[in-house]
């Protein structure tokens, strides 16, 4: 069962970097059709019940500071938690978040990503926002696998950001198993030509699994 108000529609916060925010992926970084996005495609799928909200945002880290950017600190870990109050009472959170902490300047890992959601994010919010009553019900959490990062130009990246990619599922399926969350693996998510963003068809693929995942509840 999901919220306290069985009468109200069911809330969902879509968490995640500029794949939920909806990147093209062709390498121009301009934001597709809302409607070619996975959060929108969700809503629609899962019909006029649910309110799915996209909290995405380029660039975003699961837990690393990068001030570099003009529009402020992009870890995500510090915003969590007021995203998740201001929006209270939340049903389901979809964490998507992982690609950018391998950008080789943080010299992170798919380890260090599942530790990071792991504390900063589900526990906190199970056993520090709800036992301190800043949260009216404590959300159900899905997480998706970022996708394999293919080899790119993109300058950010390296070698060792795709070989670390590629450990995102083993590392991330086995957090959710012990969490007991939701799961969506990336082996059917595509990325196109700037090898980070998902392509169309994978979006549309999240978010029939999405919907389907959270239907059930």
């Amino acid at each position: 069962m999901m919220g306290v108000e069985e009468d109200r529609m069911k809330r969902i916060i879509c968490f995640g970097d500029s794949n939920t925010w909806g990147t093209k992926a062709d390498g121009s970084f301009s934001h597709c059709e809302l409607d070619k996005a996975y959060p929108q495609i969700l809503q629609n799928n899962l019909g006029e019940n649910y309110y799915v909200i996209s909290e995405g945002m380029p660039s975003r880290t699961a837990g690393c500071d990068d001030v570099s950017k003009i529009k402020g600190n992009r870890n995500g870990a510090k915003f969590f938690p007021q995203c998740l109050i201001s929006h209270d009472p939340v049903d389901v959170v979809v964490l998507f978040l992982g690609t950018n902490d391998l950008k080789k300047k943080f010299e992170k890992t798919a380890e260090f990503v599942a530790n990071v959601l792991e504390k900063h994010y589900i526990t906190f919010a199970r056993n520090v926002l709800s036992k301190e009553k800043e949260l009216s019900s404590v959300p159900y959490f899905i997480i998706v696998c970022p996708p394999q990062i293919k080899k790119t130009s993109l300058p950010d990246y390296d070698e060792q950001s795709t070989k670390s990619s590629m450990e995102f599922d083993a590392v991330l399926s086995k957090l959710a198993k012990k969490l007991k969350c939701g799961y969506v693996s990336n082996k059917s998510l595509m990325t196109g030509e700037d090898g980070i963003h998902l392509t169309e068809e994978s979006h549309v693929f999240l978010a029939n699994e999405l919907a389907q995942i959270i239907s059930k509840r």
